[in-house]
């Protein structure tokens, strides 16, 4: 008997650099794109059930080149968290214009959100509804190419974690996890 499982590949780097990446529409640079083919070496779109994308430019343009234009489906849902206003800053930018504002949220994301951003629970919220649907739909892996705040979101909520830990687990550019629910 199979069992569902979510692998989910975070996007390679990007040509902002490092900073609060949200819903800033970014290109992979092209040790972004050697980043993912490195991470899903071995790997064929075959191997899943469904493969699934983030709209944004940084997971949708490697995944149709991986899976075909026909191999994938993008959803909104992957969309990684929204900053507001510090989407595309940088830490020390932030720090240097509102340190407090950035204290806050390092301390408590879930209640000090950046000005004009999503809030945690709805981003939550909108993954919870995307792993219910995906296991509904689907008995076996699927595979989804997205960001690193979503791969980390959806750690916590698959192994039944709080948002402090979020933080904690590491993502990094290309990399592939492999996430079972185990909140059943």
């Amino acid at each position: 008997m199979s069992v569902f499982r979510i692998d989910l590949l975070r996007h390679g780097e990007t040509d902002a650099g490092q900073c609060f990446l949200g819903r800033t529409d970014a290109a992979l640079t092209d040790r972004g794109w050697q980043q993912m083919h490195a991470g899903l070496e071995g790997v064929r779109p075959e191997d899943y059930e469904g493969v699934f994308s983030s709209p944004l430019q940084r997971c949708s343009a490697f995944t149709e080149q991986w899976a075909g234009s026909d191999g994938f489906v993008t959803d909104v849902r992957l969309i990684e968290y929204d900053f507001g206003q510090w989407d595309g800053q940088t830490a020390a930018y932030i720090h240097a214009t509102d340190p407090a504002a950035l204290g806050r949220f390092w301390q408590d994301p879930w209640h000090c959100p950046p000005p004009q951003a999503e809030s945690l629970a709805d981003f939550f919220v909108r993954l919870e509804a995307l792993v219910d649907q995906l296991q509904q739909e689907h008995a076996r892996a699927v595979l989804l190419i997205c960001h690193g705040g979503v791969i980390r979101a959806l750690h916590c909520i698959l192994n039944g974690l709080p948002v402090s830990e979020m933080f904690s687990f590491p993502v990094a550019h290309g990399s592939l996890h492999q996430l079972q629910d185990a909140r059943q």
